[in-house]
């Protein structure tokens, strides 16, 4: 019995040990990030709707373009209430415009995604929603109150938590969290893969031949590193800002399949360099919790869909005359919680 307690003793110290070297790994990890809690709602409070927003004309005219074979609507709120539910951890992927290291308060709101995972099922889900940036949403505080502009432009009214409440609001999903991402650190972690495979076709090899001199570009499979990747996720001349959206889910989805076949090894290399170049409001808890899916990364079922579903827009003017995608947000936020809460992949 002596022995026996030894050894149960011996157990308990090793358990502890490892815990404690656990939450250490965890501490050390988190500790890379950048904090993104304070919002810059103040900030810009009082400023001109121009230099609030910026312009990017060729984007105005692209949703010029794109609302005009469309009815005239109105936006139609959503009224159920946010669902909540422990086995599904939402997190909203914000992608802004800076092209150095550091993250600058003027910047502006480029991509918007929601990134998914539902543990309820034996094998867990990975969803991935991409949010079409022109659509219209009520903007919920400050100083245009109440008046309609693009999605994305609402991080500069409030920053990433703004973002995020307009997110959770208007489809009624229980999202706290948000990781934010520039441009510069979105290739460094393309980089840090070694790159990511994505298929390219007819037009898209022309526009890197012709706009980019890349050379190398063929009609099929090719391997793009990471400042190929940040011009293929951000390309839309050749057709659409909703094709675009679709590339950045296949440039995410590549770059997931390249680091569910690392060792363990090449993932503490690929976080070391990567958390440092994102900012987050990610509790340390939470990404303590995160890190207990990686084993079963490579099991994951995926999805992947853009909102607004088709047939539930059309066209409306909000705030200087922008046109915007009217949106029945009561349908998408219905649709949304499906595809997220109640994921139809597989279950035969």
């Amino acid at each position: 019995m002596k022995k026996v307690k030894k050894l149960l003793l011996v157990l308990l110290c090793l358990i502890l040990l490892g815990c404690a070297g656990g939450f250490g790994y965890v501490h050390s990890k988190f500790r890379l990030m950048k904090d993104d809690n304070a919002s810059l709602l103040d900030e810009h409070l009082g400023q001109d709707y121009e230099t609030v927003v910026g312009a990017d004309e060729d984007q105005i005219l692209q949703m010029e373009q794109a609302t005009s074979s469309l009815d005239e609507k109105d936006a139609v709120l959503a009224t159920k209430d946010i669902v909540e539910d422990k086995h599904v951890l939402n997190i909203l992927l914000i992608g802004t415009d800076e092209r150095t290291g550091s993250y600058s308060e003027n910047a502006r709101g480029d991509t918007c995604l929601l990134l998914s995972i539902n543990t309820s099922q034996d094998v867990p889900v990975l969803s991935l929603v991409s949010f079409e940036r022109g659509m219209g949403v009520p903007i919920l505080e400050g100083e245009y109150q109440g008046q309609y502009d693009w999605l994305t432009h609402t991080f500069r009214y409030g920053g990433a938590e703004l973002l995020l409440k307009e997110v959770r609001e208007c489809f009624k999903i229980d999202v706290d969290y948000y990781v934010r991402v520039n441009f510069n650190a979105f290739e460094k972690g393309i980089d840090a893969i070694g790159g990511v495979d994505v298929h390219l076709d007819e037009k898209e090899v022309q526009y890197f031949i012709d706009g980019y001199k890349h050379k190398e570009a063929k009609v099929g499979m090719n391997h793009l590193n990471g400042k190929m990747a940040l011009n293929y996720a951000r390309l839309r001349e050749i057709d659409s800002d909703w094709v675009r959206i679709q590339r950045q889910r296949e440039v995410i989805f590549s770059a997931l399949s390249q680091v569910t076949n690392m060792s363990l090894l090449e993932i503490n290399e690929l976080a070391d360099t990567v958390l440092p170049l994102v900012k987050t409001n990610l509790t340390e808890l939470k990404v303590a919790e995160m890190l207990l899916l990686v084993p079963e990364l490579s099991q994951l079922q995926t999805q992947q869909m853009t909102i607004p579903a088709k047939g539930t827009y059309g066209s409306m003017t909000g705030m200087g005359g922008r046109r915007l995608f009217a949106v029945d947000f009561e349908a998408n936020s219905q649709i949304l919680y499906e595809f997220l809460y109640e994921p139809q992949i597989n279950q035969e």
